[in-house]
């Protein structure tokens, strides 16, 4: 194993560093893309070690993030994913204290089972009242005329923002919470018993306490693209692989994956007075919106209906008499 010559921080007696993956960890995976990559990342990673969620008896996931999200400056406090601050690790469970964050909210398909309910790379460190401000909304960015909007979110949430149905959070960690999000896509794919089909959406009313879905997807490829993996990040990886689940984040790993798995290949080529636009059919669906230059707020969903011929998706777009602007939205 290459270890990379940076402390992340302190791990009791130890020191938390930076490894690359296993040879050929992913050689099933290399070369593909679209809902082909998808499959094999998910059969890269599932099957893992569950760390129990909670036990008076052995090691659970409390233990655990005592140890993936220490604090570095301060060996015996854990540093919360969106309030960033700094408190006791003993203040476990209290009022005052911290407890266990669920990136993709458990009411959106986890609903308290395991293997996903515990999963490490899902779960975070938060202080006890900002974990219940965000409560389950989605990822987003926080909407300034919503009536609910509030920046910062809450006294212990100075930065990060919140709307009635969103939550955004610090600029600094939407990439490893938008990672997050594209593991539990591909981890959790329902071919197991008792394990949910978790996906991602643009579509907001598909992200329902009925439903598997959360979002928002293409903001999530954003962040990720916004926010680079950094050291803390790929070394909080290297530990839940090592130490606890045996599985890894491919998406912290191969950050370039993101949009081959979850961005459809386009193909756009113009003819007279028409454009046609095509995506791979294993793709991720998307729906294609358009607006006039004299309406251009007024975006609505094309009329002409994309048709499969093969292995591709196909819409045939007019550019005249008015001229036209089109959008792509993930479904």
């Amino acid at each position: 194993m290459k270890l990379l010559p940076f402390v992340l921080g302190l791990v009791g007696s130890g020191l938390l560093l930076r490894a690359d993956p296993p040879p050929g960890y992913y050689a099933a995976a290399e070369g593909k893309r679209g809902l082909a990559l998808r499959q094999a990342l998910h059969g890269i990673v599932r099957n893992h070690r569950v760390i129990p969620y909670a036990s008076g008896a052995q090691l659970d996931t409390s233990d655990a993030l005592r140890v993936l999200d220490q604090d570095p400056a301060n060996s015996g406090n854990v540093v919360g994913i969106y309030s960033r601050l700094s408190r006791s690790k003993a203040s476990f469970g209290l009022a005052a204290g911290w407890n266990r964050e669920h990136l993709w909210c458990n009411g959106y398909g986890i609903e308290s089972r395991e293997p996903a309910y515990s999963d490490l790379h899902n779960l975070r460190a938060e202080d006890m009242t900002v974990n219940s401000d965000r409560g389950n909304k989605y990822f987003d960015e926080s909407n300034p005329s919503d009536p609910e909007y509030a920046n910062p979110a809450g006294a212990e949430a100075l930065l990060s923002s919140t709307d009635s149905d969103s939550w955004e959070p610090p600029e600094f960690v939407k990439g490893d919470i938008a990672r997050a999000m594209f593991y539990m896509a591909v981890r959790y794919m329902g071919d197991a018993a008792g394990e949910p089909a978790l996906t991602l959406t643009d579509a907001i009313g598909q992200i329902t306490a009925s439903g598997s879905s959360m979002g928002r997807h293409t903001v999530l490829v954003h962040w990720h693209l916004q926010d680079p993996v950094d050291a803390a990040e790929a070394g909080r990886n290297d530990a839940i692989y090592r130490d606890y689940q045996r599985n890894r984040n491919p998406f912290v790993d191969r950050p370039e994956w993101v949009l081959e798995a979850f961005m459809p290949q386009l193909t756009l080529s113009v003819s007279g007075t028409s454009a046609t636009l095509e995506w791979a059919a294993d793709a991720s669906p998307i729906v294609v919106l358009e607006a006039t230059r004299t309406a251009i707020s007024n975006w609505s969903t094309v009329t002409n209906v994309p048709t499969q011929a093969g292995a591709f998706w196909k819409v045939t777009l007019p550019l005249e008499p008015e001229e036209r602007f089109f959008r792509l939205r993930l479904p």
